[in-house]
């Protein structure tokens, strides 16, 4: 009787002993639940953090940035204008220097305009207030405008501007190409030598059309093609020491993707590169 009881006993102990130990184990899967939960919630917290960071730095890269081409590159296109304009005003330069210096005057205040289109763009495209009207329009029209506006730069640096455009339809935000267009061209003439060629073309396909802007100027580096549309990208000097914010080229890109559009790039270094834009058809 007693070796039952004892046998009793003990397997009651036993039994509370095997629920006190899975009481245990269960609390000690969920303490490592919560442990892993609270793991990975402040892994994501850090990442959100770093994320947050790189975005502040980003911003106040470009704000640096922002305030270094209106500080500088904004103020020396405007300089020799006012300049000019003075010495005329206090009777410095005669009429016939001044006739003289209007084709150095007309592509500085060129400058300045796009400088401050482009500025205005990427200001309202980092306010995500940047949207395109779109409407049909005949691509013909607007390139022809802009090689007559750009034609005095070409004979300054002795380069020919070739127009083999068709009057092609597209449909966009017409002031918003004129900026992609007068971007490209401009950046043609920056890095073409005296004696090179730009030739404009269009190319009809079933639903889109396709505007080239082919230099035989100086080329790309490989290396640098990936980040060519890049806001991050910075300027360099062309052939002539010309001037330039950087920003062009990432405003071109945002611009005609607004307008459901491509643009890309075939460069060759010191044989040239071809600049397409692709834009819907009405």
């Amino acid at each position: 009787m007693i070796s039952r009881f004892r046998l009793f006993y003990f397997l009651v102990v036993l039994l509370i002993v095997g629920l006190i130990l899975i009481l245990i184990f269960k609390q000690s899967g969920n303490d490592l639940k919560h442990t892993k939960k609270r793991h990975d919630k402040i892994k994501t917290e850090n990442k959100t953090l770093r994320k947050q960071i790189k975005a502040l730095q980003n911003d106040n890269q470009l704000k640096d940035r922002l305030f270094s081409i209106i500080s500088h590159d904004l103020k020396d296109s405007i300089s020799p204008v006012k300049g000019l304009i003075d010495l005329l005003k206090d009777g410095t330069l005669t009429r016939q220097e001044f006739d003289d210096l209007i084709p150095e005057l007309s592509e500085n205040t060129d400058n300045a305009c796009l400088l401050l289109f482009n500025l205005l763009n990427w200001s309202k495209s980092q306010m995500k207030v940047l949207k395109a009207k779109p409407s049909a329009f005949n691509v013909q029209e607007v390139i022809d405008d802009k090689i007559k506006l750009y034609k005095p730069r070409a004979k300054n640096k002795n380069i020919t501007l070739k127009n083999q455009t068709k009057p092609n339809v597209v449909y966009a935000d017409r002031d918003m190409f004129e900026i992609v267009f007068q971007n490209l061209l401009a950046n043609a003439l920056k890095f073409s030598d005296s004696g090179a060629s730009i030739t404009i073309s269009t190319q009809e396909k079933a639903d889109t059309c396709i505007i080239t802007v082919a230099d035989t100027g100086i080329g790309i580096p490989k290396k640098n093609l990936n980040k060519l549309f890049k806001s991050t990208n910075l300027s360099t000097r062309g052939t002539n020491n010309e001037k330039g914010t950087g920003l062009g080229l990432s405003i071109c890109k945002e611009l005609v993707a607004l307008n459901s559009g491509k643009i890309w790039v075939e460069s060759i270094q010191n044989i040239g590169s071809t600049f397409y834009v692709e834009l819907p058809k009405p």
